[in-house]
């Protein structure tokens, strides 16, 4: 091929113009901010899932301590998995331990009173509760809520309650 053909080609040859690249570019940016903030509300609503699902978790291994020891397990603030300072409910391994703060109040002292739950009478007891850490990126004003008569109670960012999770 000659040095002349390929000079004929490039010039006969079509492009994308300046304004069809710029109208792609603003469609992918009309598109962009659709699905980010849909996305990211996805992932946040995954996170709080599976504190829900560690709260579950953790009542169910109450009652096994219950069962095994005729006594709930002790008073435990911030409940992490293998701590020197903690030691470990047994079985107890959450899913996103380094997301939320998991608490027992052993006996239990009662819902937050926006969640209108009454709090339980005598006998043993426990209400358990996840708050999302600094380091998650969530809001740190909501706070998960399950007690021993299997209560459930979520504290949104705005202080209303929502009970029934």
């Amino acid at each position: 091929m000659a040095v002349g053909d390929c000079k004929r080609r490039m010039r006969g040859g079509r492009g994308f113009t300046l304004v069809e690249v710029m109208v792609v570019i603003a469609i992918l940016a009309i598109l962009a901010a659709i699905a980010i903030p849909i996305y990211s509300r996805y992932v946040k609503d995954a996170k709080y899932a599976q504190a829900k699902s560690d709260l579950v978790l953790l009542s169910t291994l109450m009652e096994r301590y219950y069962q095994d020891n005729n006594a709930y397990y002790a008073t435990t603030t911030n409940l992490q998995p293998n701590t020197a300072t903690n030691p470990t409910l047994p079985g107890w391994a959450p899913g996103n331990g380094v997301l939320f703060s998991y608490n027992i109040a052993n006996p239990d002292p009662g819902m937050p009173a926006a969640c209108n739950i009454p709090t339980p009478g005598a006998g043993p007891s426990y209400l358990l509760s996840a708050t999302p850490l600094p380091s998650s990126g969530l809001s740190n004003t909501i706070a998960f809520y399950l007690d021993s008569n299997n209560n459930r109670c979520e504290i949104t960012a705005n202080g209303t309650a929502i009970t029934g999770w």
